[in-house]
C-alpha cells in the first residue's frame, strides 16, 4: 500500500514538472533533441539580454510576437507541415516541430518581459497594488493554463493534433473546460499582464493585449476550423 502511494506521488510530481517545463518551452521527453533544444534556449536568453543592453526591447518584442503568432499560423495553417512530414516522416518531423514550437513559446515569454522592461509612458498605480495584481494574475492565469494543459496533455499544448491532422481522442469538457470555452487562450493568458503592471509599463500592457489578440486570431483562423472538422461532436 505504501509502495503504491509512493509511486503515485512520484508519478504526479514528475508529471507536474514535465507539464510546467513544457509550458515554458522545453519538453523533457524530447530524447536526443534536447542536445540541440537546450542550447537554443540559452541562445534565446542571450539574445534577450543583448536587446536589453542595446535598447532593442521594442524590436525584440515585435519580433517575438511575429515569430510566434504568424509562425504557428503559417506552420499549422498551410501545406508546409505536410511537405516536411512527407519528406522526413511523422516521427522525425514531429520532434523537430516540437522544438520549434517550444522555442516560440519561450521567446514570446521573453517578449512579455522585454515589453514590460521598456521605459516610456508609465501606469500610475501604487506599488502595493501593482504587486498584488501581479500575484493575482500570475496565480489565476498560469494556474488555469496549467490545469488545462494537465487535462488535455502536453501533445495538445504543442498542437500535435493540428500538426499531424489527427484526432487525439474526444474533445474534452473536463476541468476548466466546463467553465470556460477556451481556458488556455482566455483566462489562461492573463498572467502576461502581470509583469507590465509591476514595472508600470504601458508598452507591456499593449504587448500582452497583442498576445491575446494574436492567439485568438490563430484560434479562429486556423484552429477552430480544424476542431470542427476533426471533433464534430
Amino acid at each position: 500500500m505504501e509502495t503504491n502511494s509512493g509511486e503515485n506521488i512520484f508519478k504526479t510530481t514528475r508529471k507536474v514538472i514535465n507539464v510546467a517545463v513544457a509550458m515554458s518551452g522545453l519538453r523533457l521527453d524530447a530524447g536526443r533533441t534536447l542536445f540541440a533544444w537546450i542550447p537554443l534556449l540559452f541562445a534565446s536568453v542571450w539574445l534577450f539580454y543583448q536587446a536589453k543592453e542595446y535598447e532593442w526591447l521594442v524590436a525584440y518584442s515585435i519580433g517575438a510576437w511575429a515569430c510566434y503568432y504568424i509562425g504557428i499560423s503559417l506552420i499549422l495553417g498551410t501545406r508546409f507541415k505536410r511537405v516536411v512530414i512527407a519528406k522526413f516522416g511523422e516521427k522525425k518531423a514531429t520532434r523537430f516541430y516540437d522544438m520549434i514550437f517550444g522555442l516560440l513559446f519561450f521567446n514570446v515569454g521573453l517578449g512579455v518581459a522585454a515589453a514590460a522592461l521598456h521605459t516610456g509612458v508609465e501606469i500610475p498605480l501604487p506599488l502595493a497594488l501593482r504587486w498584488s495584481l501581479f500575484v493575482l494574475l500570475t496565480v489565476v492565469g498560469f494556474g488555469i493554463k496549467f490545469w488545462a494543459t494537465w487535462i488535455v496533455g502536453i501533445d495538445t499544448y504543442y498542437f500535435r493534433d493540428l500538426l499531424v491532422e489527427k484526432s487525439h481522442g474526444e474533445f474534452t469538457v473536463r476541468g476548466p473546460y466546463k467553465k470556460f470555452a477556451n481556458p488556455m487562450y482566455g483566462t489562461g493568458n492573463i498572467h502576461a499582464y502581470g509583469p507590465a503592471l509591476v514595472t508600470g509599463s504601458l508598452m507591456g500592457l499593449v504587448f500582452a493585449l497583442a498576445c491575446h489578440i494574436g492567439i485568438y486570431s490563430f484560434y479562429f483562423i486556423v484552429e477552430k476550423p480544424f476542431i470542427r472538422r476533426t471533433y464534430p461532436s
